[in-house]
């Protein structure tokens, strides 16, 4: 990675701690670019050189998580272990993202996960795997994103209390058996264990 992507990749990551640190005790609609860039001691330039928006902080993030799990199942990895590197990144920013899903923006990443996660599932299948595209699949596709979205973030916010090991064999167990059995078996399998964090992570109590 060159001396640019560093920069970048560094200051994205100093507006989103400083996102996550004002959402607790501000709500995300009312929060201001104002206000992040003063609380992340940065420019209006500056963050708009990395984001178009503030929406587009949890958008980043997300997708730099699901790359590392959830968008390599049935490519170089199982659903569990997808599962589990994803939400074990993401429980990192837990109150972050209980603020940002209670908005009902377009661009909110509750309206934006869906699409991105449909996206991917189905470019796995057709140009990875050649599979033709049925309205069967469509809809257990389509099942499998409500899972992921709506069901599993739940843990996030302290309604499953179990291990995330467990709470992601759950949801893997819960995937359409046509389409698990289609992906549970990577393409590329990693030659040694997809990497966990130093501590299990555990849910918030936001209920």
């Amino acid at each position: 990675m060159n001396n640019s992507l560093i920069s970048n990749y560094q200051t994205k990551l100093l507006i989103m701690d400083a996102a996550d640190k004002l959402v607790e005790e501000t709500p995300f609609d009312k929060l201001s670019v104002t206000q992040i860039c003063e609380e992340a001691g940065i420019s209006r330039a500056t963050f708009y050189r990395c984001f178009k928006d503030k929406f587009a902080i949890a958008q980043w993030h997300v997708e730099l998580a699901w790359a590392q799990g959830a968008n390599e199942i049935g490519r170089t990895l199982s659903w569990k272990e997808g599962y589990y590197i994803t939400e074990a990144n993401i429980a990192s920013r837990n109150l972050f993202y209980a603020g940002v899903a209670k908005s009902n923006d377009y661009n909110a990443i509750d309206n934006f996960a869906p699409r991105l996660r449909r996206k991917t599932i189905t470019e796995t299948l057709t140009q990875m795997y050649k599979v033709p595209m049925t309205e069967r699949l469509k809809f257990q596709i389509d099942a499998t994103v409500e899972l992921e979205v709506h069901l599993l973030p739940k843990w996030h916010y302290g309604f499953y209390d179990v291990p995330l090991d467990e709470m992601c064999e759950w949801v893997a167990d819960s995937v359409p058996r046509e389409l698990f059995d289609l992906l549970n078996t990577p393409l590329h399998p990693r030659s040694s264990r997809p990497p966990r964090p130093l501590a299990e992570p555990r849910p918030h109590r936001i209920i």
